[in-house]
């Protein structure tokens, strides 16, 4: 078996797809032993844990170790991870009031323990202690919205182990940043009451974990392991699609509560399929003659990028002029836009599109893409509750 830091027990990070599947851990544990698991690529993956690397040692206050990691991040990994430090920061300083006096932890591994024997465990990415109340911070450095910090079970169980580690503790703030969501935190505060009941929860989820090592239901979790395509259920829950003639696609297929079901189980299918081309790749490294008619190149289609747009106005300065050459780039706004904010220290996100705007009202203009279906913002269900 592989160096696992949680002891292939149950974690907070995993305790969501835990909840609702319990045997889902055992069926890693047993591709584990028999060296069948793979640990697939992932560039969102790779690109997080550059930024947490930075993160960690940000916040232990290690300046010349986290310089170091934040010379490998790229514009964007630099822009996200100074805007996790802004806003952790403010968290903070709101949590701590009128003092300064804290104890800070930065990734600690906190372990459950009945008697001796330890249960489950979570890796908080950073934590602010100030008399009997704590902040834990979690930073999401994806597009995608996380769960809503009070249904967050990654949270809850971090809240749950600090409190099992520190029961002198009255209050826990569990919150949740992802600069690329919000520029605003998602927080839940938990009292004594809510540790009690959020420890017998967690402590349900583990229990059934153990007793029901082999029963494994599949749903929209699945798209959150790397068993799922050893998974006879995840494999079945895909293949119960409807059948829908093809010429009445449109109106046959199911709307409503239905609808929502099958395209929840569309998008596991995705991860599923991409799952499988990962694996097979894995497969075509170690096996060059796993597939017969096929090959794996030990190099990808070449891409052509310019680092230094200035170098190449001047190589080409005798055939194009500047203004030629930067007809043909693509900027990605965006990017420029929140680079603006955090260099110039613009907190308000009205403020810096409304400066934005001002500044590049003579020279951008609008298109929109092709709309895709994606799940609704906080923002979007706010506004929607509001009908």
């Amino acid at each position: 078996m592989t160096d696992d830091p949680r002891r292939g027990l149950s974690s907070a990070s995993i305790m969501y797809r835990v909840a609702n599947c319990s045997g889902s851990e055992t069926l890693i544990l047993s591709l584990r032993e028999v060296g069948k698991y793979y640990e697939l690529p992932s560039l969102a993956i790779a690109s997080g844990n550059r930024i947490h690397n930075y993160l960690e040692f940000e916040g232990l206050g290690l300046s010349a170790q986290a310089e170091d990691f934040f010379k490998v991040l790229n514009t964007e990994e630099r822009a996200v991870s100074r805007k996790a430090v802004e806003i952790r920061n403010s968290l903070v300083d709101e949590f701590l009031g009128n003092g300064s006096q804290k104890e800070i932890i930065v990734e600690k591994r906190f372990w459950y323990r009945q008697h001796l024997r330890p249960r489950f465990s979570g890796q908080p990415d950073f934590i602010a202690i100030k008399d009997r109340r704590a902040l834990i911070v979690n930073y999401k450095s994806g597009r995608v919205e996380a769960e809503p910090a009070a249904d967050n079970l990654q949270l809850r169980t971090e809240a749950v182990l600090l409190k099992h580690n520190r029961p002198e503790l009255e209050q826990i703030i569990a919150s949740i940043v992802e600069p690329l969501v919000s520029w605003e935190s998602e927080a839940v505060a938990y009292d004594q009451k809510d540790l009690a009941r959020a420890e017998q929860e967690i402590l349900a989820f583990v229990d059934r974990a153990q007793w029901n090592r082999e029963t494994r239901v599949a749903g929209v979790w699945c798209r959150y392991c790397n068993a799922r395509a050893h998974c006879r259920e995840a494999l079945a829950y895909i293949n119960s699609f409807p059948s829908p003639r093809p010429e009445n696609l449109i109106s046959e297929l199911p709307r409503g509560d239905a609808g929502t079901q099958l395209w929840e189980k569309i998008k596991v299918a995705k991860k599923l399929l991409e799952t499988l081309e990962q694996t097979y790749t894995r497969i075509l490294e170690d096996e060059p003659s796993a597939l017969p008619g096929y090959i794996l190149p030990r190099q990808g289609r070449p891409r052509r990028i310019v680092p230094f747009p200035a170098k190449l106005k001047e190589a080409l300065s005798k055939y194009l002029t500047g203004d030629e050459v930067d007809g043909c780039a693509n900027f990605n706004l965006t990017k420029i836009e929140e680079l603006i904010g955090i260099k110039h220290r613009v907190l308000d996100k009205a403020e810096l599109k409304q400066l934005f705007a001002a500044l590049t009202k003579d020279v951008l203009s609008v298109i929109h893409d092709t709309p895709f279906i994606r799940p609704m913002t906080k923002r979007e269900r706010e506004m929607l509750a509001k009908v």
